[in-house]
Order: structure tokens, then C-alpha cells, then sequence
């Protein structure tokens, strides 16, 4: 057990800064497993697990660049990092970037924390070999208030990036977009009229908390492994069948 993180560990435990929970996310490291999450922490791990597969992890060159938008204390920034990658992530909660420098300090992790949301001119001159924006979206567009900036973020950071894992849910939670249609389609459509020349695959649904769905996509012109299941999805998606 790292000692350092251990320390870490039992500070959030005696400082709990969510009402439900002692953090959001969990934190992939044995010392944090205890913590109580206000999330679901079989959905990110599910979630974890599906970008895994699709990019078929175990046999990955791993010394790329990843970059985490909304890294919150950082679940997938240091799921990455554990595996060779070096992260930028991007928090504007001080409290969660705060605790991910510090687990940097205790574990030497390569994760460059941004204590800011990010912005165009962080993209300049920015090439990624993955990018996740996973329920970020909608706290970047303040639900349907500033949707037109988050979409050209989105385009950008497209732009920037081989594989953008892309997660979205429409119509629950806090800041949440609202629309008519089924949000799976929503966000498909978002994707592809924001992400172009890349193909969208459907990778998966998860639920964070309660009833909230949300839904997994992943844009590339790079190989991506799907199973029939997302290939089904994927089909439907693309020809309109569901809407």
C-alpha cells in the first residue's frame, strides 16, 4: 500500500465534501476502494470497460497522449496513466484537481492537472491519440444556455484528437439538455454533424445515479473492436431507425 495515497485517502474520509458520499467518482487504487461514491462506481467502471475493449487495451502502444476533459478527480485520467499514457486533464472544481495533483505527487503519474475548464486556444498547435469528454458537455454548454460554444468546443476538440469517447445523457440531472427526441438520437446527431470525417460507433449505456441514462459513443478514423451488439446499435443509429 502506498502510504502516501493512504494519507490522501483518509483525509477525504474525514472531510467528505459530497452530501451523498465521501467523493463522486471512485479512484482506481486499493487505498480509496473504502470511500463511499455519490456515483455509481459500477458505472464507471463498466464505462472504464467498454473504452477498454473497444480500443483492445491489452495490445495498445501505450506511450500516447490522452486528453481528460472534466477529469473531476481523475478515475480515468490515472486508468490511462497507470497504463504508460501521459494525461492532460482538465478540472475547474479546485477541490477534485486538488486531489488529483496530489495523488500525482504520491504515485509520480504522468497527469498535468488544469485547475480550469477548457478553452479553443488550449487546442492550438494540441494532437491527442484519445480524448475523453464523458458527461461533460452539458456543464460546458450550461444545459441549452451555450449550446452553440460547446458544439464548437466539441468540433475542436475533434479536430485535435484520433479517438473522442463522447458521453452524453438529455433531460435529467443538473444543467441537462433538454429535447424531444430520443437522447440517444440526440447525441448521435450531435456527433455527427460536430465530429466529421470521423465514424461513430455506439459503445454502451450506463447509469450514474438514479434513473439518469447515458449514453457512449466513440469517434475515430482510427480501428476500433465492437461487438454485435454495438454494431446493431450503430446500424440503427446511422440509418435512422431509431430517431
Amino acid at each position: 500500500m502506498n502510504t502516501k495515497l493512504q494519507k490522501i485517502a483518509f483525509s477525504i474520509e474525514e472531510n467528505p465534501y459530497e452530501s451523498s458520499g465521501h467523493i463522486y467518482h471512485p479512484l482506481p487504487f486499493p487505498e480509496f476502494q473504502h470511500l463511499k461514491t455519490s456515483s455509481a462506481v459500477k458505472s464507471a467502471y463498466r464505462k472504464w470497460d467498454l473504452i477498454a475493449r473497444s480500443l483492445r487495451l491489452s495490445s495498445f502502444p501505450f506511450d500516447h497522449q490522452v486528453l481528460d476533459v472534466g477529469a473531476n478527480a481523475g478515475f480515468y485520467s490515472f486508468c490511462f496513466a497507470k497504463r504508460g499514457a501521459k494525461v492532460d486533464a482538465y478540472e475547474p472544481h479546485k477541490y477534485y484537481a486538488e486531489i488529483g495533483r496530489q495523488i500525482v505527487d504520491a504515485t509520480g503519474l504522468h497527469v498535468q492537472w488544469q485547475n480550469k475548464q477548457l478553452e479553443p486556444g488550449d487546442l492550438v498547435a494540441k494532437k491527442y491519440e484519445i480524448t475523453l469528454m464523458l458527461s461533460v458537455f452539458q456543464w460546458i454548454s450550461q444545459g441549452d444556455q451555450h449550446l452553440q460554444e460547446a458544439t464548437n468546443l466539441l468540433r475542436l476538440t475533434a479536430s485535435s484528437s484520433r479517438y473522442l469517447f463522447f458521453e452524453l445523457g438529455c433531460n435529467q440531472g443538473k444543467s441537462a439538455i433538454s429535447t424531444r427526441e430520443r437522447p440517444i438520437a440526440w447525441v448521435w446527431r450531435l456527433l455527427q454533424q460536430t465530429t466529421a470525417p470521423k465514424s461513430i460507433a455506439f459503445l454502451g449505456t450506463a447509469v450514474a445515479w438514479g434513473k439518469a441514462r447515458r449514453h457512449l459513443f466513440v469517434c475515430t478514423d482510427g480501428p476500433v473492436y465492437l461487438t454485435p451488439w454495438q454494431r446493431l446499435v450503430t446500424y440503427l443509429l446511422r440509418n435512422r431507425w431509431i430517431r
